[in-house]
């Protein structure tokens, strides 16, 4: 399983992989490189995003399994939240050792997303006071570090990653109570990368593998629409399942809406997986 956007394993995961684990299933959590409990990748800062990056941990989480004796290596699925879910698309399109691919809460198409929240040029202008710091980076060699959550935009925090306070509520919360080392800030780094991953485009090479897409019907942060457009560019055996939600973070940790999203999880990785 990976998770949100920015998170550490002890953020998201929990509430799915005890469900999972109490349905029969062995679940692997894990931090990608440069968060949490993880190390720093060579010539990168710590607490760079990079989708990619992220990708080839989650890549080398399924290795990891299938070194293990209890491991089933017919029988390897990956699930992911939020920004999670739209790598385990991408992971379902590149490594064939999984057989089944489930997405809840998906992020599919990040730069499409930012643009119609800032539209074109505001999104352009936002975009380029990110290359700006990156540009500052490379001539002094400073790492440029942003806030990961915010209230919102203002002339004191002109950029941050997740500057609304559905998140800010979210990660906040969970930082003080549970995830000590969720970090507060983020290398500017990270956004060149992030604004340009695209799931959608990666859905249709998840086939022959079966592709589950769990979504909110009211999601103002990752917009149902791409749900349903990975949904649609996907050519294999597929299912979309909506749930009625109010926000993106119910599905994180809040019930009945992770329930609901397991409910809907558990049969359709038994009916491909072989019962657990």
């Amino acid at each position: 399983m990976c998770g949100p956007f920015s998170s550490v394993k002890e953020q998201t995961l929990p509430h799915y992989a005890e469900r999972l684990s109490n349905a029969g299933y062995t679940v692997l959590t894990f931090d990608s490189r440069g968060f949490g409990e993880s190390d720093t990748a060579p010539n990168r800062p710590r607490w760079h995003y990079d989708p990619n990056e992220i990708i080839q941990d989650y890549c080398s989480g399924v290795s990891y399994l299938l070194t293990r004796p209890d491991i089933d290596h017919e029988r390897v699925g990956v699930v992911g939240v939020c920004m999670g879910g739209g790598y385990a698309v991408s992971v379902g399109a590149r490594d064939k050792r999984v057989q089944a691919v489930a997405s809840v809460a998906g992020g599919y198409d990040i730069g499409r997303t930012f643009q119609k929240f800032l539209g074109v040029d505001g999104f352009a202008g936002y975009f380029r006071r990110i290359n700006d710091l990156v540009q500052r980076q490379y001539e002094t060699g400073e790492v440029q570090y942003v806030p990961t959550i915010a209230h919102t935009l203002s002339a004191e925090v002109p950029v941050a990653a997740m500057p609304n306070d559905e998140a800010y509520s979210y990660y906040d919360r969970t930082h003080r109570d549970h995830a000590p080392s969720w970090s507060e800030k983020m290398a500017a780094t990270s956004f060149g990368p992030y604004f340009i991953y695209n799931a959608v485009s990666h859905a249709a090479l998840v086939a022959p593998s079966p592709l589950l897409i769990i979504h909110g019907t009211r999601d103002l942060f990752l917009l149902p629409e791409f749900a349903q457009a990975a949904y649609d560019a996907a050519i294999g055996p597929k299912q979309l399942v909506w749930i009625e939600t109010h926000n993106h973070i119910e599905l994180y940790d809040q019930d009945p809406y992770v329930s609901q999203a397991v409910a809907a999880l558990v049969p359709w990785l038994n009916r491909h997986l072989g019962a657990a």
